[in-house]
């Protein structure tokens, strides 16, 4: 089983390289750390924690001092090597392959790394770690995880803060199910209020996770032990505690060596017959309790590993096509995208013109109501009053005096009625136009275009020249339809003012379908007589005019909607990105760049979605390389 633990040093390696550790990943995104079984080692301040790793190390490396010497967590991996004649050396991920095999430069390395990265990020301590593989013949294979030691008080210099911040940093790396957590408590104080089992019960409640180590039995009050914890009796934990004696303070100053330690720690136990039948004691217990303890919790958990690391892959590809797949860098593959993503748009677009509501039940309102209304509130009343009509027939007389019908005059009355029918024809088509722009604002954040919505850039240039477009068509559509106006002033059907004189008489024919009405509605015949033979003869001109502006109205409100369709609503379906098509492959690398820039959000998160994706298929190439 030594390659697994192999395997799980390399991966978190990898973690701690692509910023995913219990620290660090607090995004959604699925992350392997908590995944990966690890001793996290907590303990007070001075409750002997540093000298307990050294002690398994078999090396002084640790920094040592008053108040917290350990800013960041240490992500301590042993590599037990199986040549004892070999060298022992570290190894930081953070400095790449370079061995290091000077234990002092390694301890100086520590305290530089925590230096450095705490002042440029302007903090007292860090949840980040500092992540250290010692390989050596004297080690077992294991990796720990030293946490900053737990503070009751702050002193002098250090943040009020600092008491939970460096709290809720631990249990940030021991909340975790798979972190087995190793709680230091001096044998000298009381258990009862021990930094270490108090913030392991709140996480680990019924200790599944929990192993305990006594340290400083040496040093305990005369006539004091802790037979009773190391035995069971007392403060309980389901995986037991361990007894360890570390180096003291003057062992330390006198530069005693790991192994005299390890020699002076044996004597001690053996010479203590309160100690003497326990298993359960000294560092080679220890050391082989946790080596034991974590391969098996790896053997039990790497299934599940496999599982949810097939499962994350799944999840962030997924995420990452819905934002369109990997950032295309390639002239091709940008001219490729950006046309894809407007073809996207434009069906989008005629989708919802061709649709219901807020589309072309919009435009056909325009043409069935609004139109219709316009129309109908035109003032030809006004013209058409016999007072009016008799002006405008005598200045269209002159000198000469028409001898049957006043031609000229109903020539001129009959195009100042005409004209009326610019406004309403014009205010069609700025209608539509106006619907055709809200169709545009809406398309383009709509769920058809949510491959879209990250190219911010994209998304302005899209807009930007639908609406040129749809001004350009607007300027056609008017044009036709104003011309279509001009075109019914420019010759009037004499066939149909035929059929209106003829009319005059047709009294018995009110059912005929072909007879034509003013514009209130009646029959020509139906117009009352009223007055003189001149006032008759003005009404009568009045309801010959009515009469064709009756038929032209009604031609026109069926071929204004239709010319607004060909001229607008259809090119609009049909061309309306095609400037943008032109442009997008004429441009060159550097401003179709700029089309696909990204918000901040979405490159922050494809980012880290492809980061996280990096991380999970190194992850399953190792896990599918190791032999179990």
């Amino acid at each position: 089983m030594d390659e697994v633990l192999k395997l799980v040093n390399r991966l978190q390696g990898a973690c701690t390289l692509l910023g995913d550790t219990a620290g660090q990943n607090d995004s959604d995104l699925p992350g392997l750390w908590e995944m990966l079984p690890s001793i996290v080692v907590i303990g007070g301040q001075s409750s002997g924690k540093s000298s307990v790793l050294e002690a398994v190390v078999g090396k002084d490396f640790l920094p040592r001092g008053t108040g917290i010497v350990t800013r960041r967590p240490l992500v301590l991996q042993l590599v037990h090597l199986e040549n004892p004649e070999e060298r022992e050396y570290g190894v930081f991920l953070h400095r790449g392959p370079e061995k290091m095999y000077d234990f002092m430069a390694i301890r100086q390395e520590i305290e530089d790394e925590t230096k450095r990265y705490l002042q440029q990020n302007g903090k007292v301590v860090s949840a980040d770690p500092i992540q250290l593989t010692v390989s050596s013949p004297l080690v077992p294979n294991l990796t720990l995880v030293d946490m900053p030691g737990l503070t009751k008080v702050p002193i002098d210099g250090q943040p009020k803060s600092i008491v939970k911040d460096l709290e809720d940093m631990a249990r940030t790396y021991i909340k975790g199910d798979n972190a087995i957590i190793l709680a230091v408590t001096p044998a000298n104080a009381d258990l009862a209020t021990s930094d270490a089992l108090h913030l392991a019960r709140q996480v680990d409640p019924a200790g599944d996770r929990t192993i305990g180590v006594l340290t400083k039995l040496d040093i305990m009050d005369p006539g004091t032990d802790a037979r009773e914890v190391l035995d069971g009796s007392a403060v309980r934990l389901k995986h037991g505690w361990i007894g360890v004696v570390n180096r003291g303070q003057k062992d330390i100053m006198q530069a005693v060596d790991m192994e005299s330690a390890r020699s002076k720690e044996l004597q001690f136990f053996k010479a203590n017959p309160r100690y003497a039948d326990l298993k359960n004691v000294g560092m080679n217990f220890l050391s082989g309790k946790l080596s034991n303890h974590l391969i098996g919790a790896i053997r039990r958990q790497l299934p599940a590993i496999q599982n949810q690391i097939n499962t994350g892959i799944a999840g962030l590809e997924k995420e990452l096509s819905s934002m369109g797949g990997p950032p295309v860098t390639s002239r091709g593959g940008m001219v490729h995208l950006i046309l894809s993503l407007c073809r996207q748009f434009e069906e989008a677009f005629g989708k919802a013109v061709d649709g219901g509501k807020g589309g072309g039940e919009q435009i056909l309102k325009v043409f069935e109501e609004r139109l219709g209304q316009n129309i109908q509130q035109l003032q030809f009343k006004k013209i058409l009053e016999p007072s009016n009509v008799k002006r405008i027939v005598e200045e269209a007389d002159g000198y000469q005096p028409h001898l049957i019908a006043p031609e000229m005059g109903y020539r001129r009355l009959l195009q100042e009625c005409l004209v009326l029918f610019k406004g309403p024809a014009d205010t069609a088509v700025g209608e539509v136009h106006h619907v055709l722009r809200s169709i545009v604002a809406s398309t383009i954040n709509s769920d058809d275009c949510k491959n879209l919505q990250q190219y911010t850039s994209l998304k302005r240039e899209i807009v930007a020249t639908a609406s040129s477009s749809l001004d350009t068509m607007k300027e056609d559509a008017r044009k036709m339809v104003l011309t279509m106006v001009d075109m019914e002033r420019s010759y009037l059907t004499a066939d149909v003012f035929r059929d209106i004189i003829s009319q005059n008489g047709a009294v018995d024919g009110a059912d005929q379908p072909g007879l034509l009405r003013t514009l209130s509605g009646r029959r020509i015949a139906e117009i009352p007589e009223r007055g003189d033979p001149g006032q008759q003869h003005l009404q009568m001109i009045s309801a010959h005019v009515s009469a064709y502006i009756t038929h032209v109205r009604t031609q026109l409100k069926q071929t204004i909607p239709k010319a607004i369709v060909h001229c607008l609503v259809m090119q609009a379906k049909k061309q309306l990105l095609d400037k943008l098509h032109a442009e997008v492959a004429d441009k060159e690398d550097l401003p179709l760049k700029r089309m696909l820039s990204e918000d901040d959000s979405t490159m922050k998160r494809r980012e880290q979605c492809q980061t996280r994706v990096q991380l999970l298929r190194k992850a399953a190439e190792e896990i599918s390389s190791v032999s179990f």
